[in-house]
C-alpha cells in the first residue's frame, strides 16, 4: 500500500515537479536557440521514451 504524504512532503514534492518543470523547459529552449533540437524532435523523443516506459509502469490497485 503507497505512503500517504504529509503536508509538508506534498508541498516539497510540488515544488521539485515545479523545479523540474522549469529547468526541462529552460534546457530545450536553449538547445532548440542553438539549432540543435526543434519543438518536433522533443515531441517524437518523449513518445518514444512514453511508450518504452509503459511497458515499465506496475499499477497499484
Amino acid at each position: 500500500m503507497p505512503e500517504t504524504l504529509t503536508d509538508h512532503q506534498t508541498v516539497a514534492l510540488e515544488e521539485a515537479v515545479i523545479n523540474n518543470t522549469y529547468e526541462i523547459a529552460a534546457l530545450f529552449n536553449i538547445l532548440e536557440r542553438k539549432g540543435l533540437i526543434t519543438r518536433k524532435d522533443l515531441t517524437e523523443e518523449v513518445k518514444r521514451i512514453k511508450e518504452s516506459m509503459s511497458e515499465m509502469i506496475v499499477t497499484y490497485k
